[in-house]
């Protein structure tokens, strides 16, 4: 039996079992994740996520581990211009309930994530959408405000739906009793919602028969049950645990370990529509109470760097001259130091001079989170901040921080980066609406600087020191204080290895990389 642990956040929905008969040579493959969605419906994946969905919603391009992005579902690609992307759709693709896929189901899969009042984790990557027209049988044209470098991989992240199935059923697709239909190689079999899930082979598959019989991600009780899990043999592997974890599993025999960097950070987010939150000296005060170093050191083992700022250095510099991005983020750092004293002089200048009482929601998948918040809290109860930590499951937690506000206003995360542009995650934290934006942040001058970057060539030498502007007045304004970027792992029993492991490894077709000897 063959198992894996991907950082996901992984669950599916129930279809037709009896496509296991028509099972490949692999085997079953059982997979222990962080996380699952409470839908798969897919306007609530996203991130890592897609490393299941897509197996069954299919894109139309698909993302490659040497960063280009090819032909799926599509037949041909064009861009008249930087603002127009037209797909000509391939012929004879059928959905697993037989029906065929057309270019109004593409067009209908992209609005579910353009519409203005979407609720789609990926929506930012849509806000530039500006039309989604059909043209003939076999054509989809879609038209951008302003040019995006990033827009081709929200196209390779995006799984193609159904629509006559949406129309049918509406908002019960991608629960249990109304699991999601697709394209790809395998279905939805089993799910039970933030807990776990079944793929199964889908037997109309046009393409290559799918390897394996079974793929079975489930989500561990907690930390030990995830180290219990391999011990005893029930699973084979573990990918993206949390960073607390990787030296139990450094330790456990008959396994080997895979390691690179990530694209992503942990942040503290403050909601600058909130009070004290609103007030720049209260936010100084919690940034210069948070020994970071002491964060990479205690809880990850050293296994993640300390952020000054919210791209990652190797991420700017190899868009930009490397020399110019290291002074920057010297600078940068420089201005977020761990200084008691100074954290006390900023509350003093503060709205709350004599402290205040603090509830902080984490999400219970994350053990991390919870770490982090209780170290931080034992700082900041030395310049009068006192916290509690309430642990919270995916959906009360994405209420509570990302959609109704209701927290607060202080919040810890994680953020992945979704393409390797370093406009990532300054895109979707900083410009005023977006998911991601939790600190209800709005600085013209930054939207402005960030649209300005959009604009320019990917070979336009100055797009570089456009993004370090912007993220050097967003630094003084402090919406986020940015913690570390972790490094991602996956540990596998000896013989198995995934292929080209990267940050990325989710938007690929990753069982193809998962090699056993």
């Amino acid at each position: 039996m063959l198992v894996i642990a991907l950082v996901s956040t992984l669950a599916l929905a129930a279809c037709t079992s009896s496509a296991s008969d028509e099972a490949a040579d692999d085997g079953d493959l059982n997979l222990i994740v962080p996380s699952a969605p409470a839908s798969w419906d897919t306007r609530q994946t996203g991130s890592l996520t897609l490393a299941a969905q897509l197996l069954v919603n299919e894109p139309l391009m698909t993302y490659q581990a040497d960063g280009a992005v090819v032909p799926n579902l599509a037949s041909a690609v064009a861009n008249p211009s930087l603002t127009v992307y037209e797909y000509t759709l391939a012929e004879g693709i059928t959905f697993s309930d037989g029906s065929p896929l057309t270019v109004e189901d593409v067009k209908f899969s992209y609005e579910l994530h353009s519409a203005a009042d979407s609720t789609s984790y990926t929506a930012a990557a849509w806000s530039q959408v500006e039309s989604i027209e059909t043209s003939g049988n076999d054509k989809i044209v879609i038209t951008l405000k302003a040019p995006d470098p990033q827009f081709r991989y929200t196209i390779a992240k995006v799984g193609i739906v159904s629509k006559a199935y949406y129309d049918e059923h509406g908002d019960a697709v991608g629960t249990p009793d109304v699991p999601q239909i697709g394209t790809g190689p395998y279905l939805f079999d089993r799910f039970v919602p933030q807990s776990e899930t079944t793929l199964v082979p889908n037997p109309d598959y046009r393409g290559e028969k799918p390897r394996f019989k079974s793929i079975t991600m489930k989500v561990a009780k907690d930390d030990a049950a995830r180290v219990v899990a391999l011990q005893t043999g029930e699973f084979d592997g573990v990918v993206s645990p949390p960073l607390s974890q990787i030296a139990s599993f450094e330790d456990l025999d008959g396994f080997t370990g895979q390691e690179a960097p990530d694209f992503g950070l942990y942040r503290i987010n403050f909601d600058t529509k909130k009070a004290p939150f609103d007030d720049v000296h209260v936010r100084k005060a919690i940034m210069h109470a948070t020994n970071r170093q002491a964060l990479v050191d205690g809880i990850f083992a050293g296994q993640a760097t300390v952020a000054p700022t919210l791209v990652p250095e190797s991420i700017m510099a190899a868009a930009g001259d490397p020399a110019e991005v290291k002074q920057a983020y010297v600078e940068l750092e420089s201005d977020l130091a761990f200084d008691l004293d100074a954290a006390r002089a900023e509350l003093e200048q503060s709205s709350r001079p004599d402290g205040f009482d603090l509830e902080i929601p984490v999400d219970q998948g994350d053990p991390s989170q919870s770490l982090i918040a209780q170290t931080i809290g034992q700082d900041l109860a030395e310049i009068g901040i006192n916290i509690t930590v309430k642990a919270m499951d995916q959906q009360g937690h994405g209420d509570a921080v990302y959609f109704k506000h209701t927290a607060d206003g202080l919040s810890i995360d994680s953020w992945n980066g979704g393409t390797p542009d370093p406009l990532n995650i300054p895109k979707n934290t900083l410009l005023p609406g977006l998911f991601g934006n939790v600190a209800q942040y709005d600085n013209p001058e930054v939207t402005e600087l960030l649209d300005a970057y959009q604009a320019l060539d990917v070979e336009d030498p100055t797009r570089v020191p456009v993004l370090l502007k912007a993220l050097s007045i967003s630094g003084d304004d402090l919406p986020m204080v940015p913690l570390f970027t972790p490094k991602v792992f996956a540990f596998f029993k000896d013989g198995m290895e995934l292929k080209n492991f990267d940050t990325f490894w989710y938007m690929t077709r990753w069982t193809d990389n998962l090699t056993t000897s």
